[in-house]
């Protein structure tokens, strides 16, 4: 009985660690892809946008402090779409 109760423990940590492990991966995949959406939004050659990236996160930061990369990527990404509507 105490046996079976350790088992589900540890098999609740494996699990908790394999959703970690996934979505830390998913997400530092996504911020290349972003940045290169940025730049086909934006139009502009690989340095310019990458500039132009850099300030656009610097004022995202102090807009919206306490964020990750991704989300302020995201949410420039949505900004910038959405105006264009």
């Amino acid at each position: 009985m105490i046996m079976m109760g350790y088992l589900l423990i540890l098999l609740a940590i494996v699990a908790v660690c394999i959703l970690v492990w996934f979505l830390r991966g998913r997400s530092s995949s996504a911020i290349p892809a972003l940045k290169r959406r940025y730049g086909q939004l934006m139009r502009l050659s690989g340095q310019q946008a990458d500039r132009s990236l850099q300030y656009q996160l610097q004022a995202a930061r102090k807009r919206y402090p306490g964020h990750s990369e991704q989300w302020y990527l995201e949410k420039i990404i949505y900004d910038l779409e959405r105006d264009r509507r």
